[in-house]
């Protein structure tokens, strides 16, 4: 069985999850830029783009923050992982005002299925940034739900975010949602909440360390969700909005 042919398999799907950072907004460069700065400044520790995308993308803020204060020795101290995080969310926001990292496609791809489904958000990024970023493109509303970072105890690979966002999703049940994701530690959240999970990008790459996708798409745009679309009761086109 093909991937296509698994998700077509579990259909049909009644409801819709989104990742916020690298999926709904293209940002994940911004993001390592970001984090790259304010530990060479705070820390003196140099985070390679590497090990960035290889150990920290897709972990909530905080679990990044945290992560590179152990890296350093600096583990627990609760004074500098805020004033790191504070200042990450701070200058992420300046960024996001001055260049919006969600596309017109994407927003339009947002429309078009929410007409037909309920859809949701879980991220590990913090609503300051989340909240301010959708409605700024005009599509806050549209979602029933946004589970952010501050929202869960754990953050992805940790299924929290994904099982609170179904209990808002009903009548639809985690075997009846479709989770879009960038980072292979929302693959495993997704699948670990017994989701069906489409990865958005690195379409070279199915798999990694054991986990699977149940298909890859190249991105949030109309000419790679057009196989998709029937699966979630989708008619008609949404115009898109640059």
């Amino acid at each position: 069985m093909t991937d296509r042919e698994l998700i077509v398999a579990h259909a049909p799907f009644s409801a819709v999850i989104f990742d916020f950072n690298g999926t709904l907004s293209d940002d994940e460069v911004l993001l390592c830029r970001l984090f790259q700065d304010i530990f060479s400044r705070r820390l003196g520790y140099q985070l390679s783009e590497e090990r960035y995308f290889a150990l920290l993308s897709g972990l909530s803020d905080a679990e990044i923050v945290e992560t590179v204060l152990s890296w350093v020795g600096r583990g627990g101290d609760s004074r500098v992982r805020d004033e790191l995080h504070s200042e990450k969310v701070s200058r992420y926001r300046r960024e996001v005002a001055l260049r919006p990292r969600i596309s017109g496609e994407t927003v339009a791809v947002v429309r078009r299925i929410a007409q037909s489904v309920p859809v949701a958000v879980v991220t590990g990024a913090v609503h300051a940034e989340v909240d301010t970023a959708l409605e700024a493109c005009g599509i806050l509303d549209l979602f029933r739900a946004v589970v952010a970072g501050d929202d869960t105890a754990m953050g992805k690979p940790d299924p929290e975010g994904f099982l609170r966002a179904s209990e808002v999703l009903v009548p639809a049940t985690p075997s009846q949602i479709l989770v879009f994701e960038d980072s292979w530690v929302g693959v495993q959240a997704a699948k670990a909440a017994g989701m069906m999970c489409v990865k958005v990008g690195d379409v070279q790459s199915q798999s990694k360390e054991g986990l699977s996708s149940d298909c890859i798409v190249d991105g949030l745009f109309e000419s790679s969700l057009s196989w998709i679309y029937p699966l979630l009761g989708c008619n008609g086109d949404v115009a898109v909005h640059r």
